[in-house]
This record gives C-alpha cells, structure tokens and sequence, in this order.
C-alpha cells in the first residue's frame, strides 16, 4: 500500500508539473500563430533643429583654418550671449564635425575648402530662429532645419502604447484562436519595441544672403508607434 500511495503521488506530481520532454512535444504538437501588432498617437512636434554652418574656400589650408576657427569663435560667443538670456536659456549649443579639402577644379588653380557646423536645438522655437536669423545676418550658412519629437514626449507615451499593443495583440490570438476552433497556450516568444517615430527627410538649404530675414518654421505633427511581435502555441482547449 505504501509503494502504491508512493507511485500515485509521483505520478500527480509528474502530472502537474511535466517534464521538459513533454512540454516539448506539447509545443511540437501545437498550432504556432506568428502576430505583429503595432500602437499609434499622433503628436505635436516639439524639438527644433537648426543647422548653420561657416564655410571658407583659400588657397591653402592655413588661411582657411585660421578664418573658419575666427568666424566659429564669434559665432559661438554670439550662441553664449543669447543662452545667458532668460528667452534662450533652453537652446543647446554644438558644433559639428570640421571638415578641411584641397579641390582641384578643371581649367582653374588647386584651391582649398573648409567648413564646421553649429547646431541649435531646443524647444523654444522663438528662441532657436531668433539666434539662426543672427548667425544668417553674421555670414553663416542655413545647412538644415526642421521639428522633431523630443525624447521627453517620446518616452512618456511609450508604457501607455506598449500596454495598448499588448492588450490588442492578445485579443487577436483569442479571436484567431476561436474562429479556429482552438484556445491559447501560451506565448512562447515576445518582442516588444521601442516608442518611434516616422523618419522624415531634413529640408537643405543652399546658400543664402547675409541680409536673408530670420528663417521660419511650423512644427506639425508626427505619428509615435510601439510594435510588438509574438509566437502564439494554439492548441485544443482545455476544459
């Protein structure tokens, strides 16, 4: 009686717990559903981007230094004034990658070019056109501007679409699964992805006039997206 009662309570044990071979051929035997599910929200965007650059031509790479490292100091002195005001104290300041080549023209002498950006960004828009509109009228060149969508606003939507994305994803392999005539398992694999946003070409800029007015711009909006992605086992449902 004792091997007996020993034998049947492995046996519920085995019973409620399965061994890793019978899950596996539990998994085998199931339907896999593969499902992709994607959350939106429109926004505002709400970064601002300015791109200017100086840009020097010479013929030698010293003079061309020596004129685009003078002009870059102004500038930057220019962009240190207005953060020190109380309507620029948002606006970030950087430079760019700086950018010296020999050029060799057909018919005309070997001449040298030079050039390094400085960017402007923030989300005081008044603030970042205002300082563009000054570095235009100093001789600097409008490589880029446009909006974005901050990191801010991005990660404070991203655990509200994510939640969204699962709760719909879950529903459609219920629904998948009864018009099939089969319950959900489980999920084996789920990826989850990060909050983003549509890529949108910069607008460039040619050169424009030093008198050029102060640049204008709108932010629009753009549409943030969470995508997850799940391997669904299907199989006959339990009673």
């Amino acid at each position: 009686m004792r091997h007996a009662a020993l034998a049947l309570l492995l046996l519920g044990s085995v019973l409620r717990n399965p061994t890793p071979a019978l899950a596996q051929d539990a998994d085998q035997r199931a339907t896999v559903l593969h499902l992709s599910q994607t959350a939106e929200r429109t926004v505002t965007r709400d970064l601002l981007r300015a791109e200017l650059r100086v840009e020097e031509t010479g013929a030698d790479p010293h003079s061309v230094q020596t004129a685009i490292n003078r002009r870059m100091t102004a500038a930057l002195d220019r962009a240190k004034q207005a953060q020190g005001t109380k309507q620029a104290e948002g606006v970030r300041v950087e430079t760019g990658s700086y950018r010296v080549g020999e050029e060799r023209p057909p018919n005309a002498p070997a001449r040298w070019r030079g050039s390094q950006p400085i960017v402007l960004k923030g989300k005081d828009s008044d603030a970042i056109l205002k300082l563009a509109g000054a570095l235009q009228s100093d001789g600097l060149i409008m490589s880029s501007l446009g909006y974005d969508v901050s990191p801010e606003t991005l990660h404070s939507a991203q655990d509200d679409l994510t939640a969204e994305a699962l709760a719909a994803l879950d529903h459609r392999a219920a629904s998948i699964a009864g018009s099939m005539h089969l319950g959900v398992l489980r999920y084996r694999d789920l990826h989850v992805g990060n909050a983003e946003t549509e890529s949108r070409p910069i607008p460039r800029f040619a050169a424009m006039a030093a008198a050029a007015p102060a640049p204008v711009a709108e932010p629009g909006e753009a549409m943030i997206h969470v995508t997850v992605e799940a391997e669904v086992l299907l199989g006959a449902s339990r009673p």
